[in-house]
This record gives C-alpha cells, structure tokens and sequence, in this order.
C-alpha cells in the first residue's frame, strides 16, 4: 500500500484454504487505509488480503475499480546504503521525510491461523469501526462495531489465474433525510426511545479475542470506554 505499517503479528501454520500440508511462517500487517494483509515469509508473497474501500468507491463495479484497489500488496527487496553519509544522517533524514499516516487507519487486530478451523482476523481502527474477516468467505465477513448508519457489504475480488486472496468491504454512505420515507426515519429523530449507544464514538485503541468463559471481543477506545462484543 506504500503506507506506514502500524501493527505487526506472526503465525506459523499450513492455512487449510491454501491447500498446505506443511507449516508456513506467515506475517499480519495493520497498514495503509483501513488493510491487513497476511504475507507468506517463505515465498515473500501476499496469502490474504483484506480491505476496507473509500466510501465513494461503494457504487463502482469491481472492474472500473483503480488497479491500487484491486491488486495485492506486494515485498521488495531493500538495498541498504551503507555509505557513511547515509549512516549519519539516516536518523535526521527519516525525520525530516516522514508524512502524517493516512485516514483511516487499523491500530490493532486479533484473530485465529491455524491448521484447522475456521481462520480470521478482526480489525479496528481509527474510525470507529471493527471488521471481522473470515479466510474462507466473503459471505463470513461482517462488522462487529461501527458508527456508519449503513450496513456494510463484503465482497471477494476475482483474480484468475493469480495467487492471493482479496476482500473489500464497501461502506454505503447514509442516506440524507429527505431521501428517506418519514415513516422510515430513526425514532430518534422523532424523539422517541433511544437505544444505548452499540458503537464507538471515537478512534479504536486495541482490541483483544477472549475465548473462556464466553466468546468474544474486548475494544478499547479513544471515547474512554470499553466494550465486550459477543
């Protein structure tokens, strides 16, 4: 993505979905706008990917999609310099070239690879939201938390012939009011019963899976709250 990387995680597992029988080193990254991406070390190649899209990409068809959109991230190889100049100066210039990251973005993620399974992560970041990706299905994908009245849509994009899997889940904007019937308007707005509120309301720090006594997901927020989600 040519994106700061935020979060690092590592497994080392044979991923049913990929067909192995030997256990792989894999490596998950938290980076770009709002991607994870699980790396096979071994072949230094992308396995899955998985990508939230800007919401005014939700309408366009998978084919006029950008190709940055609809291609897997891929390694390169870096040559370090080892002059002495570059040595020196290495700490100043890093800091003099650094760019804010952009928005918005994962700041955690947890999940499951293994041999066996059902293999996911579960992503959060800074709007909000947590995604939860399975390695299977698209169909299996869903957001857990968010604050985008629309429900989102997950969807796989084809890619023959190349290795790699791809994901995206597009964000529907929120209809304005005078586009929705009156009998359809949230009874909030007709000062109704209002719910407790089932979202975060500003940036997710970290989140963490619990699986004893119960299934779940801790999430912590910039909203000086904590949530369980099951």
């Amino acid at each position: 993505s040519g994106a700061p990387v935020n979060r690092l995680g590592t497994s080392f597992a044979a991923l049913p979905g990929n067909n192995e029988r030997e256990a792989k080193p894999y490596v998950v990254m938290g980076c770009g706008l709002n991607e994870a991406t699980v790396f096979d070390i071994s072949r230094g190649s992308c396995s899955h990917c998985f990508r939230v899209l800007d919401p005014a990409l939700c309408y366009a068809d998978q084919s006029a999609l950008p190709g940055n959109i609809t291609s897997l991230p891929v390694l390169r190889e870096v040559n370090p310099n080892s002059e002495k100049s570059y040595r020196t100066n290495g700490v100043a210039s890093v800091i003099n070239q650094r760019v804010p990251p952009p928005e918005p973005s994962i700041q955690s993620f947890t999940g499951r690879i293994g041999n066996n399974g059902d293999n996911f992560l579960a992503t959060a970041g800074s709007d909000g939201s947590i995604h939860y990706w399975n390695f299977s299905s698209a169909s299996k994908c869903f957001t857990v938390c968010s604050n985008k009245a629309s429900r989102p849509i997950y969807e796989k994009v084809g890619r023959s012939n190349t290795p790699g899997t791809l994901f995206v889940c597009r964000q529907l904007p929120a209809p304005k009011l005078n586009e929705i019937p009156s009998t359809n308007i949230p009874k909030v707005l007709q000062k109704g019963t209002i719910r407790p509120d089932n979202c975060h309301k500003d940036s997710i720090l970290d989140i963490k899976k619990l699986d004893y006594p119960m299934k779940g997901i801790l999430s912590c927020s910039r909203d000086n709250s904590i949530k369980f989600w099951r």
